[in-house]
């Protein structure tokens, strides 16, 4: 459902959404936000053509827009899709953003990389938290569920001194004790504990100057495996020993500052974020490996705990500077120009001990470190040819500097190197952009067409498949990209854009793509190349003053080209981009209405929403298909005045539906999506 206001920040100033000619969804924050899951899996499955790479581990950021940035990154600045969280580029190693407390969510399709920088060849996510206000306000939630679920959270607002200074204080905990049962450990997989809290002050003066300073935490603990055995009547169900572990922290500190000049307004923005997680995991789940052609005498050393242990850490600390100017809202020409200064220092570590054959090249100890400055000059303008006619001109040029020290050091095991150093570096100077055609046939009615400029930089990979074998790591090439779209936007007079459309073609060269090696149980780097097309359409509508429906389907088909005949990768021309769903689709209703006829107070709200995602190629091999899932999520609600209690059911029919998947040869293993969930919960404002 799009958002009530008609202000979107799309383009890094307020704007209305239908004058904007880019494909944008947006999400209130209560819509997009999933207490139950860890993951970004609820708000792409509500967003046509957006899909979460859910591969577990480290990489939680993950996602593809339109069959474009389907594959796990290789580096911190490897991924096609960039998240930002008031702004602030958010790491691809950083734990999931929590978006409670969060005003709107903005999905930005095709190369957006004029504006945000940061690699976004497919897009952007544009999260907006709720601002302090000089209005007092406290909220409290609470809410149990089954399997363990719980959730406590609350929401302080109030003005410090009258008119000058504001705070706001959101905190929220909530836990899930699992649902996969662990036959080798004992107890259940898939528990998870997440700890989110904001804190913010906004400060206002006489000559329209503004300033918000916003500090974040976020803490995650989880226990879901990735290599399930997926051809099992008992699916889903564990047996590694230890069980797996990926714990999670990020932290970070924002400041932007605003103030509006009679000509233009001026935006300058300071921000440092740290992110840092590990995964400890045995590699060999005793069911999978059971059905591996590996004999011996004595037990097979998958089957003795601790045997193979995997342990990786990834550690990233980013600081942005950012000034830039925008028009003012009456202005005849539409326009923001500024410049940028990223900086990351980024580290990847993984011990491993491994006794099963296929992990031997898993041994040893990594220990690398990268260094990225990034420097660009961006600009944006759109101005009217005729009297509804507008055309649209934006560029950015990006230097990046990069460095990489790679160290390995051997654990003794035969056939593994002692020791091995790498240092490398690289540089890259590039341009991106975007030409649009806009016209409003009505103030209501607008049409669109446009041709962007995407890229992602060069750069080396986070883990090293060549240290242990003494040979250099080799930078992967840049990618690039041209999206060509057109769409319209539509709404009713003095209510919410209603109906919005769009196709587009995506033409990729050098795609990064992650290649999994069953034989080593290595994941090595590629560079292929691939086109995707398709469409979208979404609606809101509201039936009635207290009845609203709302939906969306999207169409991707994704394929790659150009691949060299008997390519060592195994992948051919037409086979299937991994991990891109041909339908993606959301369909969903609020009926509200009094409480009267029961003899109570106050009035109920029901909802009910179905989110759809098709079959997706596991790989590059297309070795297997991931299935078609459909979930489906309730909520019948009542308020009277400030209290409210709810009840939910999450996942109704207990759809353990195939989130990612990866082959060893013939054996097809997955990692699952959370359950069923049902719960009740109540909620107090004053």
């Amino acid at each position: 459902m799009v958002l009530d206001a008609l202000t979107v920040t799309a383009r890094r100033r307020p704007e209305n959404p239908i004058a904007v000619p880019i494909s944008v969804t947006v999400r209130k924050g209560s819509e997009a936000d999933s207490s139950t899951s860890a993951s970004n899996a609820n708000l792409t499955r509500s967003v046509p053509n957006f899909y979460f790479t859910d591969a577990g581990g480290l990489f939680g950021n993950a996602t593809n827009i339109r069959g474009v940035g389907a594959i796990s990154p290789l580096s911190s600045d490897d991924t096609s899709v960039v998240f930002y969280h008031d702004e602030m580029p958010i790491s691809v190693y950083s734990i999931a953003p929590n978006l409670f407390d969060t005003q709107r969510v903005e999905v930005l399709r095709g190369p957006q990389g004029t504006l945000f920088g940061r690699n976004t060849q497919a897009g952007a996510v544009n999260i907006v938290s709720n601002a302090p206000t000089f209005d007092r306000s406290f909220v409290a939630t609470g809410e149990v569920g089954s399997n363990g679920y719980r959730l406590g959270q609350f929401v302080a607002n109030g003005a410090l001194i009258p008119d000058r200074l504001a705070g706001r204080l959101a905190v929220r905990w909530n836990t899930f004790g699992g649902d996969i049962p662990n036959i080798a450990a004992g107890g259940k997989d898939g528990g998870l504990d997440i700890g989110a809290a904001r804190g913010s002050l906004l400060v206002t003066t006489e000559d329209q100057t503004e300033a918000l300073l916003t500090f974040n935490y976020g803490k995650e603990r989880s226990h879901s495996p990735r290599f399930l055995l997926s051809d099992t009547p008992r699916f889903p169900i564990s047996a590694t020993n230890p069980r797996t572990l990926v714990d999670g922290e990020s932290r970070s500190v924002n400041l932007r500052i605003k103030h509006e000049f009679d000509g233009f307004i001026l935006n300058t923005q300071t921000s440092y974020q740290h992110s840092g997680s590990i995964n400890i995991f045995d590699p060999t789940d005793d069911l999978v490996f059971a059905l591996m052609p590996m004999r011996g005498p004595g037990l097979p050393s998958w089957k003795v705990p601790g045997a193979d242990v995997t342990r990786l850490s990834l550690g990233e600390d980013s600081f942005l500077q950012e000034m830039r100017a925008s028009s003012l809202p009456d202005s005849w020409a539409s326009w923001t120009a500024g410049v940028n200064y990223f900086r990351s220092e980024s580290s990847a570590g993984r011990n491993s001990r491994a006794l099963t054959p296929t992990f031997f090249a898993m041994n040893g100890v990594q220990d690398n470190r990268f260094l990225v400055d990034s420097y660009a000059a961006f600009g944006e303008m759109t101005v009217p040819l005729a009297e509804r006619l507008k055309a649209t001109l934006g560029l950015r040029a990006t230097h990046e500097d990069k460095d990489a020290h790679f160290r390995f050091n051997g654990n003794g095991l035969p056939g593994v190197s002692r020791g091995f150093a790498q240092d490398a570096s690289l540089d890259d100077d590039f341009m991106t952009g975007r030409v649009a055609l806009s016209y409003e046939w009505t103030p209501d009615v607008m049409t669109y067409a446009s041709v962007g400029r995407g890229y992602v930089t060069a750069g080396y990979p986070a883990y090293s498949v060549n240290s242990a074998l003494s040979k250099p790591e080799a930078a992967f090439p840049a990618s690039t990209s041209w999206t060509y779209e057109v769409g319209f936007k539509a709404r009713q007079p003095d209510d919410l854009p209603s109906l919005s459309g769009s196709a587009f073609f995506n033409d990729v060269k050098n795609g990064h793509l992650i290649l999994f090696e069953p034989s080593q149980a290595l994941f090595t780097t590629v560079a292929v190349d691939y086109q995707s097309y398709g469409g979208e359409l979404e609606l809101a509508a509201k039936v009635t003053p207290d009845f609203d429906v709302f939906g969306g389907v999207g169409y991707t088909h994704a394929e790659l080209v150009d691949i060299p005949a008997k390519s060592f990768t195994g992948a051919k021309s037409g086979n299937a981009v991994p991990n891109v769903p041909a339908i993606t689709g959301n369909a969903g209703a609020e009926y509200r209405w009094s409480a009267d006829s029961l003899g109570m107070p106050g009035r109920f709200a029901g909802r009910i929403v179905y989110q759809y995602v098709d079959t997706r190629a596991a790989d590059a091999r297309n070795s297997f298909n991931l299935k078609a899932y459909g979930i489906v999520n309730l909520k019948l609600t009542w308020q009277n005045d400030d209290v409210s209690v709810y009840v939910f059911a999450n996942n109704v029919f207990d759809d353990r539906y195939q989130a990612w998947g990866q082959a060893f040869g013939p054996i097809r293993t997955v990692r699952v999506g959370q359950g069923r969930i049902f719960g009740v919960g109540t909620a107090f404002q004053f």
